[in-house]
This record gives structure tokens, C-alpha cells and sequence, in this order.
């Protein structure tokens, strides 16, 4: 039986005169759905801590082996070398773990599978209470997350933000030590709300005392937690180790060619807000001369060591990434063999083209290709071996959740998606023929001329960064008794971590949209530059790489004149801060012990990017960018969105179905554009807009 019920459809917009809008559906979790919600926030509290759940599990639990109860288990063979792995060499907390390794990825793909082969609900409690009692904690989390995204019986469950459950990833030393002290001196004169002890830090970027070059003052962008997030789940949602299952294949979603369009789109926002900091090109990486841009992240483990710190004009050229820096230029010759000796010019290419060079299960020749993503890490990652394994201690470079705080990602990332663009010039160019549809003109775009961005406070709770103490028999608080274990003495505590995050007002447009006849259309819109940092208008034949997309969907055309109304809030992409843990848990408690309906839904899906970062910050006196929006004819897809799964709850990965249409990602903008004047068609229009920054902190929109 499913796990929790229908209600009303919550509707942000009407359907009328072409109006299209982004439907928020919810559904209410059911019992059996609480109960499995409440165990993962369990499971991912103070994770360091292997001794202080409040609810209490059977002695079963902590004796469980699961290598003692394979017939718990589908496919019990694909799990005997992990069992055999982890009781010779277990990975517990004195080793660092990372992904990037291809010892380390043993013990992921085993983790998962244990957690995913598990044959029922029971067996899965068992086994991940195991993992998080010995385990690595990094492993069991990226682990526990890959499946809790995967497993069908898990759709619809809320996992508290990647930044509460590990602020390690997150937050300055500076930051987790304040709250370490609170809790050390008993929270002393700290006033109480609603009987929690309530402190709020001001968290500060690593910048705070001085950049280190001119990319460390857009450190507000590059530390951003909810963009970091996302890049970590989107991660997750795709494991370059595994092709999915039997009913997530994740080469159904196109991921090859979703690979290089999310980075080539990473890199496209970078560089819109670059040039509000009067900033221009992204550089492309250079693994032989040294590297304009150092790095200080102020970061440190849980167990207190800090990240290490590069200097400006670091080389990575070096004894110890020779082997590395060979690897690249073996398999870049190869890719390029590649690239030129195609002849085909479809989608399907570039779908291969992104799984070689990331080096997924689905390349074609992963042991001839190899991974150029992974191999431009380790550079990057230094190579100076540490421990009995000879590895290189893996920096922030070699996680996902700490990938972007780097400059150094983008020059990166610049590098591999070139192997793109070297692809698409082998393509035929898109004429103007290409771009038409016949009898549509988009008349007028009304939509204001100005826009504002503003920094406004954002808080996170950190309280998973400060140990507690085991468990309090007879505490009277109610959300400690219910099972949130951040106490001091048996009552509860919060601890924030306060940051001032960019944002912007919201805004609207419509398109006036003449047709000849009543037809299905898709509506898209980007933003890009308009001048380059010197004030140079940018041709388009030298910008088409930097349009970011901001919004795609389906619309149906009347004959005659459609008015195509949308708000920024329905951008299809874009989700909502997310909710914190206290009160996740609040609401759990709430649903549990009353009437209070706990509803599911995806305002703050896992997959989405935060809407706060969809503009560019500008500047006081206005940044001009430009708006572009295009109607096109609808290419109905192979499998009809949302097939095989309930959008209401879930981000549909592998299934094949997530896709508004079957265009390639990027179009218009997906091959070079070398005459601008193909882009003179009636479906086609830029709008200049200015982007002014407000330049005061304000929860005022």
C-alpha cells in the first residue's frame, strides 16, 4: 500500500488565456510513511555519534551482520565480495573517504547495494542502522542518500538539507567552533523559544578577513550552500559508477548529454556573475603553467583538521601528478580521435560524449577512454600520497558538496566542456530555417526593464555540529522525547548558522503570441550577457555559450493572439529554500502525535536549484543583460513525461520521463553560431533588461 494520500491540488497560478503555471500538488503521509520518515531523521542526526538515539531500537539492530542474513537480500551474489571486503579491510572513521578513489568507490557501490537489495522495510532498518554504526560516516551518507533517491519505497521521503547534516562540508571552522563553545558553557544566557535554547551565529564567508584574489570576492556565490547542494545531489542522482537499475536506467535521461549541459550551464552563471564584479572570461585551465587563483576554503573535518591552503599562482606541474597529467593528455588525444572521426549529428553522440569523459557505466569504452572528470580532479587534488594505501589526502576537490566553493572547478569544468563544443563544430550549423515556426510571431515581450537583487539573511541549522551527550531518561521536553537528540541536560537546542545569501525581487512577463492556427508550442527563456566587462556589446557569434536557461515549458497556442503570462516563481527548474531540520522534525512530531497534516511535495526537490540564485547579482547602478525568449514547435518525447512515476513526490531519475520535450538541451544555443542573422526569425526575441543590486541586508522582498 502506498505510503501516504492524495489531497487537493494547490494551484500558484490560473490556466487562463495560455497561462501556464507551475502546479504545486501535495499529498499527505499516511503512518507507515511517518514511521519510515522519522527512522531517516534518525539516522542522520549528530551522525558522528553512535550512542545517543532517543528512540529505542531492538537489541536486533545492534547485534545485526547482514552477512549472517543474505536471504534478506535480492541477489545475494553481488553482495559477497563486499561482505568479504569489509570484514578484511572495514572503512570506518579513521580513514578520509572519497568517491574519487577507485578503492574507496568499492565500498560505496557495496553499500548501496546492500541498502537497495534489501527485500524489505525491516531488512533495510537493520542494515542501515549497522552502516551508521560502523561505517564511515561520509560513506554511509552518500550511500544512504544514493538510495534513498532510488528505492521505490522510499519516494517521497524528506532528507533533512546535505548542509544541516553535514555543516562540515559547509560552514568555517570559524562557525562550528562558536558553536561548540554555546554547548560547552551550557548554553549560558541564551534565552529560550518555545522551551529550545535558540542561538543564532553570524557565519561568515572565507573572505571575511580579505580575499586572496579577485575571484575570492565572489565567495558569497562559490560558497553558496543550497548551489553546492544541488551540485551534490545532482551527483548523487547520476553515481558515475553504476547504470541504474532494472527500473531506473539512468541513460534513459540522457545523462551523457544532462553531464555536459549542467556543467555547461554551471559555467554560464558563473560568468553572468563575474561581470557583476567587473570580472570577465572564465580562464581555461592550464595543468602545465601555475594557476592565477589560490584558494582558501576555511573548512575543517570533524575531527578538526583544516583543509589545506593553495597559494596564487600555484602549479599543479609536479612529480606527483605526472601520472595524472599523462593520463589527461592520453585520453583528451583519444576523445579528440573521436570526436572527428564521427559522423553522426544527433543526440545520441552527445550523449556518448558526456558519459566518456565523465567515465561512467554507460561510455562505451570506459577502460580505453578512461575519466577525464576524475583524472582532472586528482590533479587538482595535488597528489601528495598520505597512509598505508599511498592515496592522496582528498581535498575539497575530490567531494561533490565542496566542488564549487573552488574557482578553480570552473576553469576545470571549462576545459572538459570544450570537448563539447569541439563536437558541435563538427555538426552542421543551425540555418534559419532551423530556428523558424511557421505562422507563430512573438509580437511583444512585456516584462519590467529593471530588476533587483538583494543580500538577505538565511539560516541553517548546524546543531549536527556539536556533540551531545548520551541519552536522558527522564526529560519532560517533547521534541527530545519524540526522538530529536540535540539536547543539553534532556532539553532541546538549536543552533543556526546565520548568512547573508543573494537574492532577488520577484518578476513576471508575457508574451504576445500570434499563431495561424491553434497547435502545442514550447516556451523558453535564457538570460546572457550583453557587454563584456569593458562595456563591449558581445556578438552573438562570440556569446552563445554564455545564455543560462531559466525557464522551458509546454504551452498550447490558440488561433489567433495567445497572452503567455508567467511568473519567476513558476520557473520550472527553481525551488524554495529548503525547511530546516528543527522544523522537519517539529512537523513530523506534530503529524505523529495529532491532526497536523505532514504533506509531501516538491517545492524543495532535492534536484531543483534554488530560486534565489537565478539572477545575477548587477550592480548599484544597473548591470544590463539581456532576456531571451523563444517559441518553438513542441517535439513530443519517445516516453510521455512523468511515465513510470508521481511527480508529486518524486524527481523521476532513470525512468526516462522527466524531459517537457525531446529538443537537445540548450537549443538554440547548442551549436555555434556563426551567423547572427539566422536568429532574425518571428518566434525569436532578446529584451534588454538592467539588473540593479540593493546594496543592504533585508528579508524585505
Amino acid at each position: 500500500m502506498k505510503s501516504f494520500t492524495a489531497i487537493a491540488v494547490i494551484s500558484v497560478a490560473l490556466l487562463a488565456l495560455g497561462c501556464h503555471a507551475k502546479h504545486i500538488e501535495s499529498k499527505v503521509a499516511d503512518k507507515d510513511f511517518l514511521g519510515k520518515q522519522k527512522f531517516v531523521f534518525d539516522m542522520l542526526q549528530h551522525i558522528y555519534q553512535d550512542d545517543v538515539f532517543v528512540s529505542e531500537y531492538p537489541a536486533t539492530y545492534a547485534e545485526y551482520k547482514p552477512w549472517d542474513h543474505v536471504g534478506d537480500y535480492h541477489h545475494p551474489e553481488l553482495l559477497e565480495h563486499f561482505f568479504e571486503l569489509w570484514q578484511h579491510h572495514p572503512f570506518h572513521d579513521d580513514q578520509v573517504w572519497s568517491v574519487m578513489y577507485e578503492r574507496h568507490e568499492e565500498y560505496a557501490v557495496g553499500l548501496v547495494r546492500l541498502f537497495y537489495f534489501a527485500k524489505n522495510w525491516e531488512t533495510f532498518q537493520h542494515a542501515v542502522f549497522w552502516a551508521r554504526q560502523h561505517v564511515n560516516k561520509q560513506l554511509f551518507v552518500y550511500a544512504f542518500t544514493v538510495v534513498t533517491i532510488a528505492r521505490d519505497d522510499m519516494q517521497g521521503i524528506i532528507l533533512p538539507a546535505h548542509y544541516e547534516i553535514h555543516p562540515w562540508s559547509f560552514f568555517g571552522g570559524q562557525t562550528l567552533e562558536m558553536a561548540e563553545h554555546y554547548k560547552m558553557h551550557g548554553f549560558h544566557h541564551v534565552k529560550k523559544m518555545d522551551n529550545i535554547y535558540n542561538v543564532v551565529l553570524k557565519s561568515n564567508y572565507s573572505n571575511h578577513y580579505g580575499n586572496l584574489n579577485y575571484d575570492h570576492e565572489l565567495a558569497y556565490f562559490l560558497e553558496d550552500v543550497g548551489f553546492n547542494s544541488f551540485y551534490y545531489y545532482y551527483n548523487l542522482d547520476y553515481p558515475f559508477w553504476t547504470k541504474g537499475s532494472e527500473h531506473h536506467v539512468l541513460n534513459k535521461d540522457r545523462r551523457g548529454e544532462l553531464y555536459l549541459y549542467t556543467h555547461w550551464q554551471l559555467l554560464a552563471r558563473w560568468y553572468l556573475e563575474r561581470l557583476s564584479n567587473d570580472m570577465g572570461e572564465v580562464p581555461t585551465f592550464n595543468m602545465y603553467e601555475p594557476v592565477a587563483s589560490g584558494y582558501y576554503s576555511a573548512l575543517r573535518s570533524y575531527n578538526g583538521v583544516p583543509d589545506w591552503h593553495r597559494d596564487n599562482h600555484h602549479s599543479f606541474y609536479h612529480e606527483h601528478n605526472i601520472e595524472h597529467i599523462q593520463e589527461v593528455e592520453l585520453y583528451t588525444q583519444r576523445v579528440m580521435d573521436w570526436i572527428h572521426k564521427n559522423e553522426k549529428f544527433d543526440v545520441e553522440v552527445i550523449n556518448q560524449l558526456g558519459n566518456i569523459i565523465q567515465g561512467n557505466a554507460d561510455s562505451i569504452d570506459k577502460k580505453f577512454y578512461g575519466s577525464l572528470d576524475k583524472e582532472y580532479r586528482h590533479i587538482v587534488n595535488g597528489g601528495h600520497q598520505v597512509g598505508k594505501h599511498y592515496e592522496s589526502f582528498p581535498g575539497r576537490f575530490m567531494h561533490y558538496d565542496t566542488s564549487l566553493r573552488d574557482p578553480l572547478f570552473y576553469e576545470v569544468y571549462k576545459n572538459l566542456v570544450g570537448h563539447y563544443w569541439h563536437l558541435m563544430e563538427t555538426f552542421p550549423e543551425y540555418k534559419k530555417h532551423d530556428y523558424e515556426f511557421e505562422g507563430v510571431k512573438i509580437d511583444a515581450v512585456h516584462m519590467p526593464e529593471s530588476l533587483t537583487t538583494y543580500f538577505e539573511y538565511f539560516d541553517a541549522d548546524i546543531s549536527n555540529a556539536v556533540n551531545v551527550e548520551p541519552v536522558v531518561m527522564d526529560s519532560h521536553d517533547s521534541l527530545y522525547s519524540f526522538g530529536r537528540n540535540s539536547h543539553y541536560n534532556g532539553v532541546s537546542y538549536v543552533i543556526k548558522a546565520r548568512q547573508h545569501r543573494l537574492n532577488h525581487k520577484p518578476f513576471e512577463f508575457t508574451l504576445d503570441v500570434s499563431a495561424d492556427k491553434a497547435q502545442d508550442a514550447i516556451v523558453k527563456v535564457f538570460i546572457g550577457p550583453k557587454y563584456d566587462e569593458h562595456g563591449h556589446v558581445i556578438p552573438l557569434e562570440h556569446n552563445y555559450q554564455n545564455f543560462f536557461e531559466l525557464d522551458h515549458f509546454k504551452v498550447h497556442l490558440d488561433a489567433g493572439v495567445t497572452h503567455i503570462k508567467r511568473n519567476s516563481g513558476d520557473f520550472f527548474i527553481w525551488v524554495n529554500d529548503r525547511t530546516t531540520y528543527l522544523e522537519l522534525y517539529q512537523k513530523l512530531m506534530d503529524a505523529s502525535v495529532s491532526d497536523y497534516k505532514f504533506k509531501l511535495d516538491q517545492s524543495e526537490a532535492h534536484c531543483g536549484v534554488p530560486n534565489r540564485m537565478m539572477l545575477p547579482k548587477g550592480k548599484k547602478g544597473g548591470q544590463v543583460y539581456q532576456f531571451f525568449y523563444m517559441v518553438y514547435p513542441f517535439h513530443e518525447t519517445a516516453v510521455a513525461q512523468y511515465t513510470g512515476y508521481d511527480p508529486i513526490i518524486s524527481c523521476g531519475i532513470g525512468h526516462g520521463s522527466r524531459y517537457v520535450d525531446a529538443l537537445p538541451f540548450g537549443f538554440p544555443f547548442n551549436r555555434p553560431v556563426k551567423h547572427d542573422y539566422y536568429f532574425d526569425v518571428h518566434n525569436f526575441k532578446f529584451f534588454d533588461v538592467k539588473i540593479f543590486h540593493r546594496d543592504e541586508h533585508t528579508n524585505v522582498a
